[in-house]
């Protein structure tokens, strides 16, 4: 019974132990919360008994982790199956790694790093071969505390899920052997990332009071839009905003602010209709204008022909209005391809946009695995898909800065090839909004401070239902819009940042994933090694 509940307390301390449900249920989580489920079920000496109660217990804490799949008001109950499925293929990948957990034996020092290694590999094949890209929720993210999350500047949030395991499997090893040395050996690998983020945050903020301080001044704009506000759904009709008066809501909250920045991001496929499609009327949206910002605005209507225009027209009558870079968010038509791409305004008199084309699409949302399921999406409105972007793209304007759109912010590879370009800047545009009321927002939020943290630079985003925010190149939150209005409903504003631009290069910059990746083969090919060499001894000395 004491087993059982230990097992009850490591599943709270693991599922709940994420930065957006507790910072320091995570600290917890990191340094022994799985190690309280090992010893939980190392009294059972058959391997299948450990494996199973693995299984199942990883495959709750998924479920947890996962639970803003059941937000189904916009995905439909499939997205429930879809949920359940990748927490059983989690719970049995952990299972698996259990195996090698040996019963009522001490954990050798080859063995915990290839144990720690495993896992590090089973994580980095998920986001690029199994379970179509899934890159979410890596046990790394359990030392986002500002302090340890440092570490991932150097191996990356990999490296952080390698030393989680490292550190866990060490309490184990303590707990089993109850030896002072082998606690010591824990606690010093325990506090190794805090010491280091320590000594790392106090290094750049001495670095940085030496450097000329450099700001840039920022608008990010969150429409607070449902997806049935923001496009016809069926069933939904109603909720249905014009885009007329989605454009003037997001000239509002900009003139609200009565700043005139140098750079505004609005979020991921922010309106209604492709980037060039003309769908509006030329002389109402001039009046919109005028409405709004005086007579002075018609000196910033870009010089186009015809009765109607396209969102590019909006985007870079406001890019001239406030003379202001735009990065904006928008479906792109280029033939019989459709992307999901994010376009660079500068201001200037004709519409000439830089456009980025997101390279890592989200399965059944925007990209069919399979034929088999078209008439599965198809029951939610899903008919048209995405063609990927194939390159990262640097935009040049007040500072270098690279685009990432919504769940690419996830990956650190394509984010890390943007920087390597020269971007001094990460910039994500989001929509979040398929799953109101849910944790997901806050989930994806610490994912990028991560990306901040590995590539050494700051970091803005824009979303549609939230988180809208801004990062320093240290994963600090220089500033955030709240998600939810006092109603409940998805807050919509905007919010001004001057943001500190202080950019270093980091280790993880130098190999990417292919630090930590190299060392984990490494461990696991000297562990393989040790383990068959006396085996080989053995069949040659027979042969002799």
């Amino acid at each position: 019974m004491s087993r059982f509940f230990l097992a009850l307390a490591s599943l709270a301390i693991v599922a709940f132990g994420q930065p957006s449900v507790s910072i320091w249920l995570g600290v917890l989580a990191a340094l022994f919360g799985y190690a309280l489920f090992w010893h939980s079920i190392n009294i059972y000496p058959f391997a299948y008994q450990r494996f199973w109660r693995a299984g199942v217990w990883y495959t709750a804490v998924s479920l947890i982790q996962l639970s803003w799949m059941t937000s189904i008001e916009f995905q439909g109950v499939y997205i429930l199956f879809v949920m359940a499925g990748l927490s059983v293929w989690l719970g049995l990948q952990f299972a698996l790694l259990t195996l090698l957990i040996p019963h009522n034996r001490s954990l050798s020092a080859v063995r915990l790093l290839a144990i720690a290694s495993l896992w590090t590999l089973m994580e980095w094949s998920r986001g690029y071969y199994m379970l179509c890209g899934f890159s979410w929720n890596p046990a790394g993210l359990a030392f986002s505390q500002i302090f340890s999350m440092q570490l991932a500047s150097v191996l990356g949030v990999l490296g952080l899920s390698f030393w989680v395991m490292l550190v866990n499997l060490l309490a184990l090893r303590a707990w089993m052997k109850k030896r002072l040395s082998s606690g010591i050996v824990w606690g010093a690998a325990a506090a190794f990332p805090f010491l280091f983020g320590a000594l790392h945050l106090l290094y750049h903020e001495n670095e940085k009071s030496k450097s000329a301080a450099s700001h840039l001044d920022c608008v990010l704009v969150q429409t607070g839009l449902l997806p049935s506000e923001k496009i016809p759904l069926q069933g939904h009709f109603k909720a249905f905003i014009s885009p007329y008066d989605q454009w003037k809501r997001i000239l509002t909250y900009l003139k609200e602010q009565g700043r005139s920045p140098q750079l505004i991001v609005l979020p991921e496929g922010v309106v209604p209709f492709s980037s060039d499609r003309c769908s509006y009327d030329k002389t109402k949206v001039e009046r919109l204008f005028i409405a709004l910002f005086g007579s002075s605005a018609q000196d910033a209507f870009p010089e186009e022909e015809g009765p109607f225009v396209s969102n590019m027209f909006w985007t870079q009558t406001l890019s001239n209005l406030f003379q202001s870079e735009v990065v904006i968010g928008l479906d792109h038509q280029e033939g019989a391809r459709a992307h999901n791409s994010a376009f660079h305004f500068v201001p200037g008199s004709v519409i000439t946009p830089k456009r980025y084309d997101k390279r890592i699409l989200m399965p059944l949302a925007e990209y069919l695995p399979s034929e088999w399921l078209r008439p599965l999406v198809k029951n939610y409105g899903i008919e048209d898909f995405f063609t990927p972007g194939r390159t990262a793209q640097v935009f040049q304007g007040a500072i270098p800065f690279a685009v990432s759109i919504c769940y690419e912010e996830t990956f650190s590879e394509p984010i890390r090839q943007g920087r390597q370009q020269g971007a001094r800047l990460l910039v994500n545009v989001t929509n979040d909004g398929w799953y109101p009321h849910s944790r997901l927002p806050r989930q994806h939020y610490t994912h990028a401070k991560m990306r901040a943290v590995e590539n050494g630079v700051p970091l803005i985003r824009a979303c549609n239902t939230g988180v809208t925010a801004a990062v320093d190149s240290l994963g600090r939150e220089v500033g955030r819009l709240v998600e939810s209005n006092s109603q409940g409903h998805p807050y919509a504003g905007a919010l001004f940042t001057s943001l500190d631009t202080y950019t270093y290069p980091t280790l993880y910059l130098l190999w990417g994933d292919g630090g930590i990746l190299t060392l984990s083969m490494l461990f696991i090919f000297i562990f393989v090694l040790l383990k068959t060499y006396p085996l080989a001894q053995k069949l040659y000395l027979r042969r002799r």
